[in-house]
C-alpha cells in the first residue's frame, strides 16, 4: 500500500492527533506531551496494521457507519432487509473503506466527509453525508458527528466509534493492572446471532483490563455517558465522554486476547442485528433533509 495522505492537527499545548482522510476517514493517533512522562499516545498505533488496510485495522479509531455492529437475516450472514429489499453489508458497515474528502483544515482543526457514491448505494440505497469534525484544545481531543440525509426517503442508519486505547499506557505500566472506571449501567447479554438480547443491572465498579472481553462485553443507559480507562502504575488515564451525544446509548468492550496491546470501549447507538430487531427500535430513522449531531471527547492526562 501507498503512504497515506495524513492529516496532523497540534494545539500547541502539547496536543497533537493524526488522521488519515483516505483511509476511511480513520483516526490514527491522539497523544500527549507531559513534562513527567514525555509524549503519550493514547491510541494504540501499529505501522504494520496501517500497511494491511483495509484487511486489518487493529489501531487508532475507526469510524462505524451506517451499521456500528452486525446484521442477518436468516440463513445468511453480514445482510439486511429493508422496505421488502435484502442487502449485504460487511460487519460495521462501509464508512472505514471508503476515501474521505477534506472540506476544511486548520492548525488544531480538520473536517471530513464522506457521500455517497457507486459502490454505496449498490449496498445502501441513499444519499447522504456524513461528516466529522476533529479539534484539539488544551491538549484534549473533540469531534464532531454529523448525518445529513440528502435522499428522498427515510435513511436508517446506526453509528458508532471504535477507539483501540493503548493498554499499557505508558511502558513503565503492565496491561493486567490496568482497569476502566464503569458508571452504574445495564449489561446486555447476546443470544444467537443478536436475535435477541437480556439485560440485567450492572453496577458501578472499577473492570479489570486482564477480563478477557473477547465475545465483547455490552453495555447500556449508562448513569453518566464517560468511560475512563486508568493504567495506575504509570499514573495515567485516558477518558472517553459522549455525554453530548445522547443517542449513544450502549458501549461494546472489546479486545481480541488478554493479550493484546489495545482495549477497545465503543459508543454504539445500536447494539448487533438492529435492522432484524426493528421492535427494539434502536434505528435511527432520518427523514429528507434532517440531519443527525453528536459531539465526543477523549483526554488523556495524568491521574488524579
Amino acid at each position: 500500500m501507498t503512504s497515506p495522505q495524513l492529516v496532523t492537527l497540534k494545539d500547541g499545548e502539547g496536543g497533537s492527533a493524526t488522521i488519515a482522510p483516505g483511509l476511511g476517514g480513520w483516526l490514527l493517533r491522539y497523544s500527549r506531551e507531559f513534562v513527567a512522562h514525555g509524549r503519550v499516545e493514547a491510541l494504540h498505533f501499529d505501522p504494520a496494521v496501517i500497511e494491511r488496510y483495509p484487511r486489518e485495522m487493529y489501531a487508532g479509531s475507526p469510524v462505524l457507519f451506517p451499521l456500528a455492529s452486525f446484521n442477518h437475516v436468516p440463513g445468511r450472514d453480514h445482510h439486511y432487509e429493508w422496505q421488502g429489499r435484502t442487502y449485504e453489508m460487511l460487519q460495521h458497515g462501509f464508512a472505514r473503506r471508503h476515501p474521505w474528502t477534506v472540506l476544511d483544515q486548520t492548525d488544531a482543526s480538520v473536517t471530513i466527509e464522506l457521500t455517497d457514491s457507486e459502490a454505496t448505494l449498490a449496498q445502501f440505497p441513499f444519499e447522504f453525508s456524513l461528516q466529522l469534525t476533529y479539534r484539539l484544545a488544551g491538549g484534549r481531543l473533540f469531534w464532531q458527528q454529523k448525518v445529513i440525509n440528502r435522499s428522498p426517503d427515510p435513511l436508517p442508519f446506526t453509528t458508532g466509534f471504535h477507539p483501540y486505547f493503548a493498554v499499557p499506557l505508558a511502558p513503565r505500566g503492565l496491561r493486567s493492572e490496568c482497569f476502566v472506571e464503569i458508571p452504574d449501567c445495564r449489561r446486555l447479554t447476546m443470544h444467537g446471532r443478536g436475535d435477541q438480547f437480556t439485560v440485567k443491572p450492572f453496577p458501578s465498579q472499577n473492570w479489570s483490563v486482564a477480563e478477557d472481553v473477547s465475545m465483547t462485553l455490552f453495555l447500556s443507559d449508562l448513569k453518566r455517558r464517560e468511560l475512563v480507562l486508568v493504567d495506575p502504575i504509570s499514573e495515567l488515564e485516558v477518558a472517553l465522554d459522549w455525554r453530548d451525544a445522547p443517542a449513544f446509548r450502549f458501549v461494546a468492550i472489546w479486545s481480541k486476547s488478554t493479550e493484546a496491546p489495545f482495549y477497545c470501549l465503543e459508543p454504539w447507538t445500536a447494539v448487533s442485528n438492529p435492522f432484524t430487531r426493528v421492535k427494539d427500535r434502536e434505528l435511527i430513522v432520518l427523514e429528507p433533509g434532517k440531519d443527525f449531531e453528536a459531539a465526543f471527547r477523549m483526554e488523556l492526562r495524568e491521574t488524579p
